[in-house]
């Protein structure tokens, strides 16, 4: 971690110490100039709900940064591959576990004539007609495989969900800096508005003035002319200022994702300071824990896993599965099956009857077996009917089932080869995204701490120019009620007033842009920010 500076929490757009000594006066004048100019940054400085006197909600960067996280699309639906990375890990321990599956059924086949593949009916058997049939049946079946994938793809499976919030606080840190940045042009566009109302009010003065020098005599009408051509431009500034300021206010709200009916003004302010960090330590920092890279370097981990499960298709897997079954059936006609079972104990009486004569005919005859035993009786009526009750759950289970297998595979057309080789070169590939994610953050944050420290030193100059132009309008105006200066010196001066306070505007903001790239390159806030 990195100690941060002290800042100067004057303001939206506040500087730190001017450089060099500023503590001499130079004399009335130069004073008046500093207070002069000290009153245009002040007026920057006003939160733009007293400029526009409106009862727009306050809106602050962090409160912006919060609405975005809960509100922005683009954004959610990246968090949403939270939910299905967890079922991942979920399913990856889902494959220690057996599968079961139970179905069940039932079936109906018509009465009519019975007919067989071919040209073969039931006529030609002596089958001429048969009945309706009902039939139920279930199966539960169940089954286990492990192989050495289902162990690693366990890991891959963490491994993967873990790169998932890796890159989902990566997409955060993305949008916290994409609204920063609107922010700021939000409050640079307003700020410009305290700028354009200066300069109107700045002409306002000098046509006031060219007004009363013109009715007393003391100067030519082409001074109030050119007074209002001035008025005129500072107004055209006044509206397009505005203009750009609702289209920022936009902007920033497409980017929250939200409609506020009301409308908001920017009120988090926002110090200029000497950025006194190292380089060695906001690197160190971005190194350990920038999110982006957090994000490169989960994505290698994930690669690496995958790369090991890919490995493991060389190893033999075991597959264990088993299950039970049920069938019953009905016939739709109880005479239909009475009368094949009286047939049925008819033919055994007839074949009783036919072994018995033969066996009489022999020299040494068999027992002579007793025929009445076949014969067709009301309990055996009874027991057919009873055995035609059975649908549709009184099931006659069939034996439990159970296999188990080892395969080992031999030959696939190098099918594993190519797999295990494309895992192993993505994961060589992740690792070389890692290392130039590295190089880059060290770049990022040399650069910007760079480009950073240049704009504080570009601010320190602006706010002198700034200062000066001030005073130079004032000694311009003084000339001008004196009788001493001309209307046109008076307008170079608000001309250039104008330029170098939107040049200080710029600086100031160049050097928050400036702050906010560092912040993204670092991947955490280096700022403080007062409401």
């Amino acid at each position: 971690m990195t100690t941060k500076p002290r800042t100067n929490r004057s303001g939206a757009s506040g500087t730190g110490p001017a450089v060099g000594d500023r503590g001499k006066t130079q004399g009335s004048k130069r004073t008046a100039g500093r207070t002069a100019c000290a009153a245009v940054i002040a007026l920057m400085l006003v939160p733009a709900s007293t400029l526009a006197q409106s009862s727009a909600a306050s809106l602050t960067l962090e409160e912006a940064i919060d609405l975005a996280r809960r509100n922005n699309p683009v954004y959610r639906s990246q968090t949403n591959d939270a939910a299905v990375a967890d079922w991942g890990v979920r399913a990856a321990y889902g494959s220690f576990l057996p599968s079961l599956s139970v179905s069940s059924g039932m079936s109906y086949q018509a009465a009519g004539p019975l007919r067989f593949s071919g040209a073969i009916t039931g006529a030609d058997l002596g089958i001429t007609q048969t009945p309706a049939y009902y039939s139920s049946r279930y199966g539960i079946s169940f089954g286990l495989s492990l192989s050495g994938a289902t162990f690693f793809e366990l890991s891959q499976a963490r491994a993967q969900r873990d790169a998932t919030d890796a890159r989902i606080s990566a997409a955060a840190h993305g949008l916290e800096a994409d609204v920063t940045r609107q922010y700021l042009a939000t409050l640079r566009a307003r700020d410009a508005m305290a700028i354009a109302a200066s300069a109107l009010e700045s002409a306002d003065r000098a046509l006031q003035l060219a007004e009363v020098r013109h009715q007393l005599g003391a100067v030519a009408r082409v001074d109030v002319s050119q007074a209002q051509i001035d008025r005129g431009r500072a107004e055209v500034g006044v509206l397009r200022a505005e203009n750009d300021y609702e289209m920022q206010k936009l902007r920033l709200l497409e980017l929250l994702g939200v409609q506020l009916e009301a409308g908001f003004e920017p009120t988090s302010r926002f110090a200029v300071f000497e950025p006194m960090w190292t380089v060695e330590a906001l690197t160190a920092q971005a190194l350990s824990s920038h999110p982006q890279l957090a994000s490169v370097r989960a994505a290698e981990s994930a690669a690496r896993a995958s790369s090991r499960a890919a490995k493991m298709s060389y190893l033999p897997s075991l597959s264990i599965g088993g299950g039970w079954s049920g069938f019953v059936r009905k016939t739709g006609s109880d005479a239909y099956l009475l009368a094949q079972a009286r047939s049925r104990a008819e033919s055994s009486m007839e074949n009783c009857e036919a072994r018995n004569d033969l066996s009489s005919r022999l020299a040494n005859p068999y027992p002579t077996e007793d025929c009445s035993l076949y014969a067709f009786t009301s309990a055996d009526e009874a027991a057919v009917l009873r055995g035609n009750e059975g649908f549709p759950f009184d099931y006659e289970t069939d034996p439990l089932s159970m296999s188990v297998s080892i395969s080992l595979p031999i030959m696939n057309g190098f099918a594993r080869e190519r797999q295990v080789q494309t895992a192993r070169i993505a994961a060589q590939d992740a690792a070389e995204q890692t290392r130039a994610e590295e190089l880059r953050r060290r770049t990022e944050v040399a650069t910007n701490l760079l480009t950073l420290r240049t704009s504080y030193r570009a601010v320190m100059l602006e706010e002198r120019n700034a200062a000066a132009s001030s005073e130079q309008l004032e000694l311009a105006q003084e000339r001008y009620r004196l009788g001493a200066g001309s209307i046109l010196e008076v307008t170079q001066a608000q001309e250039q007033k104008t330029r170098a306070d939107q040049a200080h505007l710029d600086a100031v903001y160049t050097f928050h842009e400036a702050l906010a790239a560092l912040e993204v390159a670092v991947g955490a806030s280096l700022r403080d920010v007062g409401g």
